[in-house]
């Protein structure tokens, strides 16, 4: 009785904590974007081959080459992407010696925004709040 109780409490409960700390899901998301961009970095070193991250904000995704299920963007998050010179278009490049095209993408919510930057001669990947 007391089980049944504290799953029915908790599947009410869940969805709406969210709803409790706005940042919350800005910050989660903000955090997977770098956690993908490192993984696309150590699959281009590990491969020896070139590893691109696509990002359509119309279609509001973004996907690793080579991955077929795209990741899609939270309702209310904006994603948007300052490349540098080398870059391609919505596309951020890494390289099998682990340099990248480089850029900086900017994650933004309805109250805060998140930063992050891709060096593109070391590749290193940096999350700024």
């Amino acid at each position: 009785m007391v089980l049944t109780l504290a799953a029915l409490l908790l599947a009410v409960v869940t969805p709406r904590f969210a709803a409790l700390l706005p940042g919350a899901e800005l910050k989660s998301y903000s955090r997977q974007t770098a956690a993908l961009l490192r993984l696309a970095r150590s699959q281009a070193i590990a491969s020896g081959e070139e590893v691109t991250l696509e990002l359509d904000s119309q279609a509001r995704y973004s996907r690793i080459s080579g991955q077929k299920t795209p990741s899609s963007w939270p309702e209310q998050i904006t994603v948007s992407f300052d490349d540098t010179a080398h870059a391609r278009g919505a596309e951020l490049v890494f390289f099998p010696d682990g340099s990248a095209s480089g850029g900086t993408l900017q994650i933004a919510g309805r109250e805060r925004r998140y930063r992050i930057e891709v060096h593109w001669l070391t590749g290193r990947i940096s999350l700024h709040d």
